[in-house]
């Protein structure tokens, strides 16, 4: 289980931001919780969930998306219990 798991798209605030990040072809976008929450299918999911909703930007590739948590402009992964 992991943090994308336990945490649900409505929970967070509007304001925050996604790196999606293609796995396949490597192209990066950036989307805010809002424009997420305009689908229907996310108005209650994960972000595990959203992340498996998600694909690539680009038509031709069409690969999975790696989604991370964007803080104050910077990428951060979660370190959870560590001091």
């Amino acid at each position: 289980m992991s943090w994308k798991s336990e945490s649900r798209l409505a929970d967070l605030a509007a304001d925050s931001r996604f790196e999606l990040t293609c796995r396949r072809c490597g192209l990066t976008r950036y989307a805010r919780q809002e424009e997420l929450m305009r689908r229907p299918a996310f108005r209650f999911a994960s972000l595990e969930q959203v992340e498996r909703g998600l694909a690539c930007a680009d038509r031709f590739c069409g690969g999975r998306i790696r989604l991370a948590l964007v803080h104050d402009g910077l990428q951060e992964p979660f370190v959870g219990g560590l001091a």
